[in-house]
C-alpha cells in the first residue's frame, strides 16, 4: 500500500492524480446536481486550475519535471478544448463526436492508468529523463484508448439538427381539424418522429376535413402560419413530381403564380 501511495504522489503519476481527483469531483457535483452538465467547458476551467497548481508545485523538483508536467496539462487543455470543435487530430479520433468533459475525463483516467503502470516497471530510482519519458508515452496511449472509447459513445450525442420552417414546404401534410380556412385550421407532418402540429390556412374555398392530405406551399413569418392546397387541387404531372425532390421547387413556384 505504502508503493501504491508513493507512486500516485510522485512524478511522473502526480499530474494525472491531481486531474484524475479534479474530474472524479466534477462528476460527483454533477449527479449532485451541484453544477450542470454542459458538455463544453467545465473540466477545461478545472484543467486549466489545476495546471497552474501543478506548474508551481512541481518546480521544486527541477525545471525538467515542471516542464514535463506542463507539456501534460496543456495537451489536457487541448483535449478539453478542442474536444467539442472537432479540429486536427482530435477531429480524426473522434473526441469531437461527445462532449468535452466526457473525452476529457477519459483521458485523463487512462493518462493515470499507464503513467502508474509506467511509474512501477521504472521503479523509485529511475532518472528524470525516464519518468518524463513515460510521462509522455502515457498521454500518447491515453490519445488512443481514449479514442477507442469514445467511438461507441458518438452515436448517443448524435442528433438530427432540428427541422427549418422552410423545410416542409412542399411536404405533404394530413389535416387534423375539421375544416381548413383563411384562419383556422391544424395538420400534422412527418418530421423523423411522431410528427409535428402544424397551424395551417388556405385562403380560397376548399373541402380540406380531418385526414384529407394537403401540400404545404408557404409559410407567413408574420402569423405563424403554413399555407395549404389540396392535393386534388394538382395537376396529375404534379403530383408525380412530389416524389422528386428537385422538382417540387417548381411544382410550389406554379402554384403560386396560378393563384387567383
Amino acid at each position: 500500500m505504502e508503493g501504491f501511495l508513493r507512486t500516485l504522489l510522485t512524478f511522473p503519476a502526480v499530474p494525472y492524480t491531481v486531474l484524475l481527483g479534479i474530474s472524479f469531483l466534477y462528476w460527483v457535483f454533477v449527479l449532485l446536481g451541484v453544477v450542470a452538465f454542459d458538455g463544453d467547458g467545465a473540466l477545461e476551467g478545472g484543467v486549466k486550475a489545476a495546471g497552474d497548481a501543478l506548474t508551481g508545485g512541481v518546480k521544486a523538483a527541477g525545471e525538467a519535471v515542471s516542464g514535463g508536467a506542463k507539456g501534460a496539462v496543456e495537451s489536457l487543455k487541448a483535449a478539453g478544448s478542442r474536444g467539442s470543435t472537432g479540429d486536427g487530430l482530435f477531429s480524426v479520433l473522434g473526441f469531437g463526436k461527445v462532449p468535452a468533459t466526457i473525452s476529457g475525463s477519459l483521458l485523463v483516467f487512462f493518462g493515470w492508468v499507464f503513467s502508474m503502470f509506467g511509474s512501477s516497471w521504472l521503479g523509485a530510482d529511475a532518472g528524470l529523463a525516464a519518468k518524463a519519458g513515460v510521462l509522455f508515452a502515457s498521454l500518447l496511449l491515453s490519445l488512443v484508448a481514449t479514442a477507442a472509447a469514445v467511438r461507441p459513445l458518438g452515436k448517443a450525442f448524435h442528433s438530427a439538427p432540428p427541422a427549418r420552417r422552410h423545410h416542409f414546404i412542399g411536404k405533404v401534410c394530413e389535416v387534423t381539424s375539421g375544416r381548413v380556412d383563411g384562419a383556422f385550421g391544424t395538420a400534422i407532418v412527418g418530421d423523423g418522429g411522431a410528427g409535428l402540429n402544424l397551424h395551417v390556412v388556405c385562403e380560397k374555398a376548399n373541402g380540406l376535413k380531418k385526414g384529407d392530405k394537403a401540400l404545404i406551399v408557404g409559410f407567413d413569418d408574420k402569423t405563424e402560419t403554413w399555407d395549404v392546397e389540396p392535393l386534388d387541387w394538382l395537376e396529375p404531372q404534379e403530383l408525380e413530381a412530389l416524389n422528386d425532390p428537385e422538382r417540387i421547387g417548381q411544382v410550389i413556384s406554379m402554384r403560386m403564380r396560378t393563384r387567383g
